[in-house]
């Protein structure tokens, strides 16, 4: 869980855009947009997914044979 609080400055910000912004909002806001980040950059450092192999042999022949 992140926790944050907001300053006035950020919400002097918020309210340049919506001035019937609450603290509330702002601050959900914030929270989402860390977690956000911080999912992308915990995704970034996975490797990718490995895919499984499931070509199919031809009939008759068998495992070893080329």
């Amino acid at each position: 869980m992140v926790s944050i609080s907001v300053s006035a400055r950020s919400l002097a910000a918020a309210r340049l855009i919506d001035p019937d912004v609450n603290t509330a909002a702002v601050q959900a806001a914030v929270e989402a947009a860390l977690v956000a980040e911080r999912k992308e950059q915990r995704d970034a450092g996975r490797p990718a997914a490995r895919r499984e192999h499931n070509a199919r042999r031809e009939p008759g022949r068998a495992a070893g044979d080329a």
